[in-house]
This record gives C-alpha cells, sequence and structure tokens, in this order.
C-alpha cells in the first residue's frame, strides 16, 4: 500500500511530494494543521477536525476559500488511494508562497498539504501505560490555535526521553498543569474525573471531547476544571487522550507512582464506554 500526498491539488507518492523553498510554512511556521485518523478505514469525526482547522485559519487571519465539503471529500478521497486498513491523515494549510518577509503577502494562494501513512496499533500503550514528566510550560499563550510552531513540544519531548520518560506534561508559572506534548491530560481525583477547561492554554482536542462522553455515558462524574501540578501525585488514575493514541494511562509522574503504578480501570472503563459509542472496534 502506498504512502501517498496531495499538494495543490494533485495526489502523488508521498517521497515525490514537495513544497517551495519560500514557502510561508517552512519560512515562518505561518501555519496550522489537522491529524484526523480512520476506523475500519472510514475517517473518524472529521466534521470536528474540519471545523477546529478552520477556525485556526480564521485565528491566524489566512484567507482561504476552502469548504467543509470540499476538505471532507478530499480526506475521503485520500484515505481511499492509499487503501491501509487503517490511516493517519495529516492536513497542513500554509498561507503560501512569497518572498521572504514577515509582512502578509499582497497576494498568493495557500499551499495545502494532505498526507496518508499507515496507522500502527497502539494498544501497547494502553496495556503498559506511559511514564511522564513535567516541565515548565514555556510555549506560546495561544496554544488553542493548532500551529505547526512545535519546537516548544519537540524539545520537551526530547527531555522527557532523555530523562526515561515516555512524555512531558506542560505546567504552568501558577503551578497549573495545561496538557502533554501532544494530548491531554485527564486526572481522577476525589471520585470525579477532571480535564483542564477549554481555553488558550491548551488545544483542546476532538477525542478530548468525545472521551468525555464516554465519561458520561460510563457513569462518572466528569468535567473541566483547573487541575494543579500537586493534584497530579493525589491523583488515583490519570491518562493521556489523543487521536492516534486514544486513551493511555499514565503509571508514573516525575518518578512518582500513580496509584499502584499499573493501568487503572477508571482509564479501562473510559476506553471501552469510546468504543462503543465512537469507534466501532
Amino acid at each position: 500500500m502506498p504512502e501517498i500526498a496531495y499538494v495543490n491539488g494533485e495526489f502523488l507518492p508521498l517521497e515525490r511530494a514537495m513544497i517551495h523553498l519560500e514557502d510561508r510554512g517552512f519560512q515562518f511556521a505561518d501555519s496550522v494543521y489537522e491529524v484526523v485518523r480512520t476506523y475500519h478505514g472510514k475517517p473518524f469525526a472529521v466534521d470536528e477536525h474540519l471545523g477546529r482547522l478552520l477556525r485556526s485559519l480564521d485565528a491566524i487571519l489566512l484567507q482561504h476559500k476552502f469548504t467543509t465539503g470540499q476538505l471532507h471529500s478530499l480526506i475521503e478521497e485520500a484515505a481511499m488511494r492509499a487503501g491501509f486498513a487503517e490511516s493517519v491523515i495529516y492536513l497542513q494549510v500554509t498561507r503560501g508562497r512569497a518572498p521572504r518577509h514577515r509582512g502578509f503577502p499582497k497576494s498568493g494562494e495557500p499551499t495545502l498539504v494532505i498526507t496518508v501513512r499507515e496507522l500502527h496499533a497502539t494498544g501497547h500503550l494502553r496495556e503498559n501505560g506511559v511514564r511522564v514528566i513535567t516541565v515548565p510550560d514555556n510555549r506560546w499563550t495561544r496554544c488553542d490555535i493548532k500551529s505547526v510552531a512545535l519546537l516548544a513540544n519537540v524539545l520537551a519531548y526530547r527531555t522527557a526521553k532523555e530523562a526515561g520518560a515516555d512524555d512531558a506534561i506542560f505546567v504552568g508559572a501558577d503551578d497549573t498543569v495545561n496538557e502533554a506534548t501532544a494530548g491531554n491530560v485527564f486526572v481522577m481525583i476525589g471520585g470525579q474525573l477532571s480535564t483542564p477547561p477549554k481555553g488558550p492554554k491548551i488545544l483542546a482536542g476532538v477525542t478530548r471531547d468525545k472521551v468525555l462522553q464516554a465519561a458520561k455515558a460510563a457513569g462518572l462524574t466528569s468535567g473541566e476544571r483547573r487541575i494543579a501540578k500537586a493534584d497530579l501525585f493525589e491523583a488515583k488514575e490519570i491518562f493521556l487522550t489523543s487521536t492516534t493514541s486514544e486513551v493511555v494511562p499514565v503509571i508514573e509522574v516525575d518518578g512518582k507512582k500513580i496509584g499502584p503504578g499499573k493501568p487503572g480501570p477508571i482509564a479501562g472503563r473510559v476506553y471501552e464506554q469510546f468504543v462503543r459509542m465512537f469507534a466501532g472496534k
């Protein structure tokens, strides 16, 4: 099965896909993106992902003519052309090609890129759990925009790996827990499952919202609230959510075991309900 790309109107093998050196996505990270996965070969929650993509485009004042319907059709076609049993579909929109200058170009068309790769199973993460560290949140203040400017996330992930952990959780100067490098945080404490509220400090994930629905359907008291760093060490369970990994238990934070130091029943219960409601596995 081929890994494929779509670049400005043309489908082609991924290894042949290129953009111009002066594309503003390359020069300035003047670009936003989305990641869609499939279940049983069908793209999942596309409307929610595209709604967020269009909001991100509006937030960075990137003028375009894309419609949800057009993008939806391209995603469906890309998944069909690749033909993987399960795929991860990446969309990126840049402000396009222009001579390098910080000012917006007066004319030009956005660059639209879509790539399709095979989605590999992540069940081992759910079964074994992951270890995380906390790091200072030194990112920009509009994390709700799904920008490709992810250098802080890259460095935080590298710091985690160097510390022998699997991921990092960003914590603000006021000790507020925000999110992981590529996922949202859920904490079970005091009989309630909580996740940080939507706002500019987090990228509110599509899977995050689905998991909140699943938790409610599973009979859990759940909702949004501020989570302090100290709450992490008092939690009965912690798990991360993302499009590709779904629900991943955290078994250790900064070297301290969470609960018994193995995946707990709440994460499993929420995941099972998520699958029943949305994934149809």
